[in-house]
């Protein structure tokens, strides 16, 4: 699978929340950092407890369910060096009534058809603001 199928793939799956879809694509051993030092999320989640358990379980807890919604902006690959970059508009409802709406920069690494990293970028004032960081 190419880069790109790759990281199509992975959009399709995280959009729709399709979990098995996911792990079809993202390595057991994924390291995902949601870049930053200034936000309790920006930080390195590993394998998939860290990123489906902690970061994503996480996050659908804060959120108000059927309230998520993720559109995607851009998709490129280079597959020469093995990355991707998902770019995507994503707003939510918290469930402390907060509304967040983000841009956010997923650049992936991938090996073999698999994300074996990511690095996602986003503007964590505003995550801090709505969540109450």
């Amino acid at each position: 699978m190419s880069v790109r199928e790759t990281v199509e793939a992975f959009w399709k799956g995280h959009s729709a929340g399709d979990r098995a879809a996911l792990k079809q694509i993202v390595s057991e051993d994924l390291i995902w950092t949601v870049v930053g030092g200034t936000s309790p999320i920006a930080k390195t989640y590993r394998g998939w407890d860290g990123f489906f358990g902690e970061l994503l379980d996480g996050l659908a807890q804060a959120f108000w369910p059927g309230t998520l919604d993720m559109q995607l902006k851009g998709l490129y690959a280079d597959e020469e060096k093995g990355v991707g970059i998902l770019q995507l508009e994503e707003s939510a409802t918290l469930r402390n009534g907060n509304t967040v709406k983000l841009e956010i920069v997923d650049v992936m690494t991938v090996r073999g058809g698999k994300v074996v990293e990511v690095r996602e970028v986003m503007d964590l004032a505003a995550v801090n603001k709505a969540f109450g960081f």
